[in-house]
């Protein structure tokens, strides 16, 4: 961090300036995710997305790239509940951008979290940013580094930080807001992929859109390589964003998307002489 003042203040002034003026809302989250690693610095940077009462969550978008072949939903599901700054937000509802060292004990350090995240990924020292998110819900970044642990002035930044990145996503449902609706065709997406982005939005696993559209979880890995590829995108939060946008699916009202995605997959099917029968999950 620079020792200049205000330095923190330009910092996050010049980040707000690059989010207005951006064309892609798609490419929001990304940059943010490679502004914060380098501001602040850190090594890693990652978007959670946290059911916590059903204990199900997912890493949304990250920094830097190779973060998006690792094991993350994996952890996130084996050891959500034992993070201590995921537990103190979940109980606590606070929106204060902590470090583990202001809420871990020796449990934490001496336990199979620590060293199950830092064996995969090298994860050691955090910081949360919290993020608005419903009841039940967390939504934050998490950013670590090695060694090093996080100063008072590193808090500083990431209180500023913290308040920009609840005026981005308002920023970003004004703008997909404003979206028409949009033909699937017109990106070659077929219904079947559509079904499969329209339950991706939901947040549903691949697992369970596998077991949801009776196809196997291969399949569905399949599909959303394809719906990356078409879309242009490389990770989830950027795919749902890039839905958002061309008005491929709406934001609200899942159980209604979900339905006619259904419909639609389910007439495909009919018309392939498939007739649905393909195998379940295992």
């Amino acid at each position: 961090m620079s020792d200049r003042p205000g330095g923190d203040a330009k910092k996050i002034h010049d980040l707000a300036l690059e989010i207005i003026t951006e064309k892609q809302p798609v490419r929001v989250w990304p940059l943010l995710m490679q502004r914060l690693t380098a501001d602040l610095p850190c090594d890693l940077a990652v978007l959670v997305d946290l059911n916590w009462d059903a204990g199900t969550g997912h890493a949304l978008t990250g920094s830097p790239d190779w973060l998006y072949e690792a094991p993350l939903d994996v952890l996130i599901h084996a050891h959500m509940r034992s993070h201590p700054l995921l537990r103190h937000y979940a109980h606590t509802r606070d929106m204060t951008p902590l470090s583990m060292d202001e809420v871990a004990d020796d449990r934490w350090w001496k336990g199979e979290g620590y060293r199950a995240g830092k064996d995969a990924i090298g994860i050691d020292r955090q910081l949360a940013l919290p993020l608005s998110a419903g009841p039940g819900k967390i939504r934050s970044v998490i950013m670590s580094r090695s060694g090093l642990g996080f100063s008072d002035r590193d808090l500083e930044y990431a209180v500023l930080a913290r308040s920009l990145l609840d005026t981005v996503e308002a920023h970003e449902a004004a703008v997909i807001a404003r979206a028409g609706p949009g033909d699937p065709a017109e990106h070659k997406i077929t219904p079947r992929e559509l079904a499969v982005l329209t339950l991706l939005c939901d947040g549903l696993t691949a697992r369970a859109i596998g077991t949801r559209l009776a196809i196997t979880q291969a399949t569905v890995s399949k599909h959303i390589e394809n719906i990356y590829r078409k879309l242009g995108v490389r990770d989830r939060i950027s795919a749902l964003r890039k839905a958002h946008s061309l008005g491929l699916v709406r934001p609200g009202q899942p159980a209604a998307r979900t339905a006619a995605a259904l419909r639609s997959s389910t007439l495909a099917q009919a018309s392939d002489g498939s007739g649905g029968q393909l195998p379940s999950v295992g």
